[in-house]
């Protein structure tokens, strides 16, 4: 890749930092520098990817937009890519465990220059470790047919996976009065002062310091590359103390050979024992959980309680079942997301479960925060309490109709499309799975910026995510 355009990339994705973090603390931000720098990232990307990811060199060829400067509205309109992206390898590869050609798969959608991987990798968990020890890292998800997405993210891009939503989150989720006001404001002062880097190389400290008083009870597995279980083994880091619902790795080849078979003895023995966790012995699982929160609540633990919504609405379920009352000390939170709210093929309405959350842990419901992400994207979305989900400076938002193109307007529903200037490795000009409804117009919550107010899965696209995978196992 030229210096030149390496150079002039990171000062792009710092000046976005910037406006993000002034976002964070002021709740506006220049929409016109940020479109700026959104679009000059874009088209930086777009020389990444032509030259280094074959794949999206075909996309540019079929396009006829095989030039280093096609422009950012050629960008919109042409190049755009599908998340299908991830999961376009034949399944043939894994079923015979032929994971030198997954490698090779790999190599074609990202611009990774990956080594041959050992003869002895006989399993999908084995293949991700393998590629972590050589730089990318794949996060991976499932839909509940078992086709499996892998998006490959070399360091840097790991990097921005992990880091990136620290310099807004904190703030965004003080602002709902999880922390005492003191320390909101002092995070607000700090955020002004210093740069994004030096931040984001003081985050682990940030955290401790704004979450050591918290017990962190966290609905999901302790370990594993799958995306919603990352975001809770981050926030888990910071925590007074985590107490994981499954102690565990979500491991890929358990969840796949599950729904399609298992492919060998090795791939039988991992799923035995992620069936052993949460179907056999789910009721101890949520019987410790339920014992450590009542601790919590003797001690006046402030609590955060985290998962997706199938395992939210299961613990209140059991602890309804148990008649137990377990109301959490105030400023404690409940943050979900992740996945569709699939409960066996039913979804619940948000407020639904904001008011089941809200009641069997005796919060406000301002306290009960929802976040709207996807495996492919580096950030999140934060629905405020006026029930709207806010997009970071950092995302260009595109509305798509029926034909794929793009969609003018203050309020607009179509397929939502995400360029991602953080997707260094992989192409980030995203055509998702979701149906939604964006507007640009002000929000009663003050913060500025387009705002998602409604979401769907597309017609004809499968349930997605580890809320999904686990209304089926459990079914």
């Amino acid at each position: 890749m030229n210096t030149t355009i390496d150079h002039e990339l990171k000062a792009v994705h710092d000046g976005l930092k910037r406006l993000v973090m002034n976002w964070a603390a002021d709740k506006t931000h220049d929409e016109d520098k940020a479109r700026q720098l959104r679009r000059r990232a874009a088209e930086l990307n777009h020389r990444r990817y032509r030259k280094k990811i074959p794949y999206y060199q075909k996309v540019c060829h079929m396009a006829d937009m095989d030039v280093e400067d096609p422009g950012f509205d050629n960008i919109l309109s042409n190049l755009m890519v599908t998340d299908d992206i991830f999961k376009s390898y034949p399944q043939a590869l894994i079923d015979t465990r032929d994971f030198a050609g997954m490698t090779a798969w790999l190599s074609q959608i990202s611009t990774a220059n990956l080594n041959h991987p050992s003869p002895d990798i006989n399993n999908l968990d084995q293949w991700i470790d393998g590629l972590a020890e050589d730089g990318m890292n794949l996060v991976f998800s499932s839909g509940t047919s078992g086709n499996m997405s892998f998006v490959p993210r070399d360091n840097p891009t790991w990097d921005h996976f992990l880091k990136t939503p620290l310099i807004y989150l904190p703030l965004v989720i003080a602002e709902q009065g999880m922390v005492p006001a003191w320390k909101h404001a002092l995070l607000k002062l700090l955020v002004k002062r210093i740069s994004p880097d030096t931040f984001l190389n003081m985050a682990d400290r940030f955290g401790r310091f704004f979450l050591k008083d918290f017990d962190g009870y966290f609905c999901n597995f302790s370990g594993g590359n799958q995306g919603i279980q990352l975001v809770g083994q981050e926030i888990g880091k910071y925590c007074g103390s985590s107490f994981f619902l499954y102690d565990m790795d979500l491991s890929p080849a358990a969840v796949r050979g599950i729904i399609r078979g298992a492919g060998s003895p090795e791939e039988q023995a991992l799923a035995d024992e992620f069936l052993k966790a949460t179907v056999l012995n789910k009721e101890e699982n949520y019987d410790r959980m339920i014992h450590a929160l009542e601790k919590s609540v003797r001690r006046r633990r402030r609590v955060i309680i985290f998962g997706t919504p199938y395992l939210l609405l299961e613990i209140c379920q059991k602890i309804k079942a148990r008649n137990i009352t377990l109301k959490v000390k105030k400023g404690s939170g409940v943050i979900f997301g992740g996945g569709w709210k699939s409960f066996d093929g039913k979804r619940i309405p948000e407020e639904e479960l904001i008011g089941l959350l809200s009641d069997t842990f005796g919060l406000e419901p301002r306290y009960v925060a929802e976040g709207y992400s996807m495996t492919e994207i580096h950030g999140l979305m934060l629905r405020c309490s006026h029930k709207r989900y806010h997009v970071p400076p950092h995302f260009e938002t595109v509305i798509l109709d029926e034909t794929l193109k793009p969609i003018e307007g203050d309020d607009v529903t179509g397929t939502l499309g995400i360029i991602d200037p953080f997707a260094e490795s992989y192409p980030g000009f995203l055509i998702t799975g979701d149906t939604v409804r964006r507007v640009n117009q002000p929000c009663p919550c003050g913060r500025s910026g387009p705002m998602i107010l409604s979401i769907e899965r597309s017609a004809g696209r499968e349930v997605k995510g580890c809320g999904g995978i686990m209304a089926k196992i459990n079914a």
